[in-house]
């Protein structure tokens, strides 16, 4: 039992070691940033710095920038749990989020505009590992109704050992817009050319969970229907035959997009 529980703890370390958020599709056509939000790589220090083990923040905000309800620790690339090195995917630092444990902060129309809490939710399923570096990147899309909202992820799981956690590192905002169909071509983004803000230095593209609502897609003007995840790709890291993007359909049969 205890090689078994061993061996869980692993995977789980392994395989919740990166969700990435890179959401919205606004209708409204205001000047937003695209990029990390603020602290959204949890690099800056607390007011009293960085530990070498795990800060374990309840109820107030003890991380710059975020709001914190449960039980939320501040990580550090290197770290030991057990027989396991935690994963940092970029950077320094990054958060785990205990047993129904949130992590969340307001954000405006002066520098993001963008909304989630009352406007759209989403759960992203991290069971299967599609990157051999131990994390993956995720892409979410929602409509904006509001000039200020709350955004906040949460740890729905109820482990037996809290600190098995999700890992979440990097959390960036990009706004997307639906082009136009060419004259010659019905197909809306047939190109793929508009999508999800993508981190530089990462190799293994971003995920696009499913998502049958073709409006508010990260991937403007296609409905994700697999089961399984498919990956957004740059030319950076990737052959793309003709322009900078292209999707990957990572499941054989499994992998679908479609758009009426």
């Amino acid at each position: 039992m205890e090689g078994d529980t061993a061996r869980r703890l692993a995977l789980l370390g392994l395989c919740l070691g990166l969700l990435l958020l890179a959401p919205s599709h606004l209708a409204s056509a205001a000047a937003v940033e695209d990029g990390l939000l603020s602290n959204g790589d949890f690099e800056t220090a607390p007011a009293g710095g960085f530990v070498k083990s795990a800060s374990v923040a309840e109820g107030a905000s003890s991380i710059p920038g975020w709001t914190i309800n449960g039980t939320v620790e501040l990580i550090s690339a290197g770290q030991h749990q057990g027989g396991m090195i935690l994963i940092v995917p970029q950077g320094d630092h990054a958060v785990r989020l205990g047993n129904d444990a949130s992590i969340g902060q307001v954000v405006q129309l002066e520098s993001l505009n963008v909304s989630v809490l009352g406007g759209a939710s989403q759960t992203v399923d991290l069971q299967t590992l599609y990157n051999i570096e131990g994390w993956d990147a995720y892409a979410l899309a929602f409509q904006a109704t509001d000039e200020q909202a709350s955004l906040e992820f949460r740890n729905p799981g109820m482990e037996d050992d809290p600190t098995c956690g999700p890992i979440l590192d990097n959390v960036a905002i990009k706004k997307l817009f639906t082009p136009d169909k060419p004259k010659d071509n019905v197909v809306s983004n047939g190109d793929f050319e508009e999508g999800p803000w993508m981190f530089p230095n990462t190799s293994f593209g971003v995920l696009l969970p499913t998502n049958l609502d073709e409006q508010t897609s990260a991937l403007p003007g296609w409905m994700i229907e697999s089961n399984r995840a498919v990956r957004f790709v740059d030319s950076d890291q990737y052959t793309v035959p003709q322009g900078k993007r292209a999707i990957e359909l990572l499941s054989g049969k499994e992998g679908i997009i479609s758009q009426m």
